[in-house]
């Protein structure tokens, strides 16, 4: 998208695009909420996590057959299972659902991410927040994890906080990457940008508010809890991999796309640590030598081909990697894949839903990022 506004053709099919997805995005929650779609969205997973850890022993968050059981008693009718796979940290800012009605919770989470999100805009791209808000709000990505009440809104925000603050504010920065670690897979490269661009002051206040959140999840939970998390999660993994029943095709990452086609397990975990051997060195290398604005659009595009885990409505920061990095007046090629990038996630609304293999986009943007960052055209990275 245009980093800045123009009046030429590619800002009127930016204009189009954006109108036509916000308009589909104000369409679709409104069906949703005239009809009170409630099973198997994924706010019921946020909201039944707290209510069970206040009720039960707190370990037996991590069991599969208790978590499951409690679930179903919660929610009439409900037949699947959202298990908690997250570290015992994020307990903690999601432990007020408890006292609060599922509906206003709702209301609430959506509201407080959106806020999240229109604050943070502003730091990433100071001259064109409106224009990127919108675009952001109005992805498809976006309209999925709306639906779904699901984290993309808080992430983004963290990301667009911590690399808008970094050239002047790292300690800010450093506040935000720390906080990240909630959902820690979608910061998997900000340790290899940091390190290798030598944001020191960044490094040391993420890792110190890492630790006081870990600290106090330890004193308001058992410290074994982090034993128990660390020992289910990788079989959680691959139990989610070998799953016959599941949609893996919502799992935007190229282990995830591999195991969809029918490649074997194995070779799709070979696949996935080169890439994130690949896309490490890549990133590592940008923070170092390449323009500031097109490294932080590598590390957004390359954090999903970089770890196995990450869903469709996680993908609300690739359009922020966009407007990272397309130049004002692009050619036909770099608006075609920011077409497809931007629009993707719509074919999981449609029968063709099987054929949403998100990471040969993404490897795409992410190789044609570092193509420009070799040779950056005029105007591509200043300040948005």
């Amino acid at each position: 998208m245009p980093t800045q506004p123009t009046t030429g053709p590619a800002y009127k099919l930016f204009i189009a695009v954006v109108s036509t997805c916000a308009a589909l995005n104000i369409l679709a929650l409104g069906y949703l909420l005239f009809t009170h779609t409630r099973l198997n969205c994924d706010f019921m997973a946020f909201w039944s996590f707290p209510r069970f850890a206040a009720t039960h022993p707190i370990a037996q968050i991590y069991d599969a057959t208790a978590l499951q059981a409690f679930q179903q008693a919660l929610y009439p009718g409900f037949d699947s299972f959202y298990p908690y796979l997250y570290a015992p940290t994020l307990l903690l800012p999601i432990w007020w659902l408890k006292n609060i009605s599922y509906g206003w919770a709702e209301i609430i989470w959506t509201a407080t991410g959106l806020a999240a999100l229109a604050t943070a805009v502003p730091l990433a791209f100071p001259r064109a927040r409106w224009a990127v808000l919108a675009a952001l709000l109005a992805s498809p990505a976006a309209l999925i994890s709306a639906a779904t009440g699901e984290t993309a809104f808080f992430t983004t925000a963290l990301l667009l906080a911590g690399f808008g603050a970094l050239p002047t504010r790292p300690a800010l920065a450093g506040i935000a990457f720390g906080l990240l670690t909630l959902k820690p897979q979608l910061g998997v490269l900000i340790p290899v940008f940091l390190l290798a661009h030598g944001e020191w002051r960044a490094i040391a206040i993420a890792s110190l508010t890492a630790l006081a959140m870990a600290g106090l999840s330890c004193l308001a939970f058992p410290p074994g809890l982090w034993l128990s998390w660390a020992h289910t999660l990788p079989q959680y993994q691959a139990n989610y991999f070998a799953s016959t029943g599941l949609n893996l095709n919502i799992i935007v990452t190229p282990a995830a796309n591999l195991v969809a086609l029918g490649v074997k397990q194995h070779i799709a975990w070979i696949v996935q640590i080169a890439c994130f051997a690949l896309v490490a060195a890549v990133v590592a290398w940008l923070a170092r030598r390449g323009p500031y604005r097109l490294a932080v659009a590598a590390l957004l595009t390359g954090t999903f081909l970089a770890q196995p885990h990450a869903y469709a409505y996680d993908s609300v920061a690739l359009t922020a990697a966009l407007a990272f990095c397309l130049p004002m007046r692009p050619s036909a090629w770099p608006l075609a894949l920011a077409a497809l990038i931007y629009l993707g996630p719509l074919t999981l609304l449609t029968p063709a839903w099987h054929w949403f293999l998100y990471a040969v986009p993404e490897a795409a943007l992410f190789a044609a990022i570092a193509t420009l960052a070799l040779r950056p055209p005029r105007g591509a990275h200043s300040q948005a």
